[in-house]
């Protein structure tokens, strides 16, 4: 993540303005001790100093003279302010050291303002939250750090298995489970292609035919809606874009600068009014928030139908294409079914993160719908770790006279599992945290939702908001006086 996707408004005490460029220090105090005659000096370190944030601010255009009254009045006042940094987001506890105004004859209604804060307050951290955009690529990060540890653990356990003897039975019935795997995506999945359907021989081939595979049909298996919102770039162009055409994800225009300065916080230029195909499709799939949850559902239905599928060929519960040995026992393929459920909990994180990475998404799905997610994510998580550990646990009791390092390398896969899901969780968390408070508000005269949104919120349009947050009424046209909905704090 790079700050230029994540620039922010910048503003002092609620006044706004733009940046030209801002610079961020920090130093230690020390005290220095010398003794005659000694070279040198013992020099102690008595901690940070406050933290400094010098910015040069820019005003400019026909109401020039209003707005920089309003932020001189704002750096007037006396005590601390929170500071939104364009790069760094909250900065609460910022006290003015100093501020000065520059005006220069050839700018005309134009201004800029040196202005210098120091932290009040010790300990004030430097990102005060979480972004959700940074979660999901340190969560990728992580997810490929899983897929290296689980292609070694495999070489360890299926190199026993290549010149076994008295494991015949084991090693037909893994390469047959396999088979019939690769050979089911192949008839229902469009457009897959496998490398290889020996996973014996070659484990790590099979694991990411097997992660290609889930991903294929997690598209297939979601609406016509989802397809076209992927096809089309899957990006978040309306997340910044206003009703009225112009960029509000990076602040104003800087058309009145004529000194030709780019600020910071507010990117120059404006949105194109043409309307393109991406941002069709993220509208449409973004104005139906109940069919992304109903995706997510048939994706993690679908997860979980493939997760069940190697004991599925065993037990008959699906017809195989190839025959199974007839004596073969769930019990004789747990190595297949530990490497399916590594691969469905990683396809089910790159889900995830993939929906509560959007602010496009997110925007309008609700606490519950985000903790949903999370949870189920979690969960096939969980069931991965529970099957990793069951299967190779006894291998630690055997790690002296194994050749195979099998009791080592399982504790890795388990270890990054669960530092996923940790990443899982703080994700939703950060995601939840840039929405407004959620608490139940009771509905004190009859009416329906757009005449609670316009008491509670002056806004009647977001009606539909309530609506999601309420999917549990009947008649959102005829609400009586005690109903509680769920709503925003503001």
């Amino acid at each position: 993540m790079s700050w230029e996707n994540s620039l922010q408004d910048a503003s002092y005490r609620g006044v706004k303005f733009d940046v030209i460029n801002a610079r961020d220090s920090e130093q230690r105090d020390t005290a220095q001790h010398e003794y005659p005659n000694i070279d040198g000096a013992d020099i102690q370190d008595l901690g940070l100093k406050p933290h400094s944030v010098q910015i040069q601010a820019v005003i400019w255009g026909d109401d020039y003279e209003t707005r920089l009254e309003s932020l001189r009045e704002a750096l007037r006042k006396p005590g601390a302010g929170e500071l939104i940094h364009p790069v760094f987001g909250s900065m609460p506890n910022m006290l003015v050291g100093v501020f000065q105004v520059n005006h220069d004859a050839e700018n005309v209604d134009y201004c800029t303002l040196d202005i210098q804060f120091l932290q009040s307050k010790t300990g004030n951290p430097f990102f005060v939250k979480d972004s959700p955009l940074s979660k999901a690529d340190e969560i990728f990060n992580q997810g490929q750090a899983v897929i290296d540890s689980a292609n070694t653990l495999m070489e360890n356990v299926t190199q026993p298995l290549r010149t076994a003897r008295k494991m015949m039975n084991k090693v037909r019935g893994l390469a047959t489970a396999a088979l019939n795997m690769t050979t089911i995506f192949r008839s229902d999945i469009s457009g897959f292609i496998s490398g290889t359907t020996d996973f014996i021989n070659y484990p790590s081939a099979f694991f990411s035919d097997l992660r290609s595979a889930l991903s294929l049909k997690m598209g297939a298996s979601k609406s016509s809606l989802h397809t076209t919102y992927v096809n089309s770039g899957s990006g978040t162009v309306l997340a910044g874009v206003s009703s009225s055409g112009s960029n509000t994800s990076g602040g104003s225009s800087s058309g009145g600068n004529s000194s030709g300065n780019t600020a910071l916080s507010a990117t120059s230029g404006s949105v194109s009014t043409a309307v393109t195909q991406q941002q069709i499709a993220t509208a449409n799939y973004t104005a139906a928030p109940a069919v992304i949850m109903a995706d997510w559902t048939s994706a993690y239905s679908t997860l979980q139908t493939v997760q069940a599928m190697p004991v599925s060929l065993v037990s008959g519960r699906i017809d195989a294409p190839v025959d199974m040995p007839q004596t073969l026992v769930a019990s004789d393929i747990v190595e297949l079914t530990t490497i399916v459920a590594v691969a469905v909990a990683l396809e089910a994180v790159d889900e995830a993160s993939a929906i509560l990475s959007d602010s496009a998404l997110t925007a309008v799905l609700t606490p519950v719908d985000i903790e949903k997610i999370a949870n189920e994510t979690r969960q096939m998580i969980q069931d991965a770790i529970d099957i990793t550990r069951i299967t190779y646990a006894p291998a630690m009791d055997e790690i002296s006279n194994s050749p195979q390092p099998t009791g080592l390398s399982y504790q890795p896969v388990i270890d990054q599992l669960a530092t996923i899901a940790l990443a899982v969780q703080t994700l939703a968390e950060a995601v939840i945290n840039e929405k407004p408070q959620l608490m139940q508000k009771t509905v004190t005269a009859p009416g329906n939702l757009h005449l609670m949104a316009h008491r509670w919120y002056g806004d009647y349009s977001r009606a539909a908001e309530l609506q999601r947050l309420n999917p549990q009424l009947r008649d959102p046209n005829n609400l009586a006086m005690g109903d509680v909905l769920n709503a925003y704090a503001d």
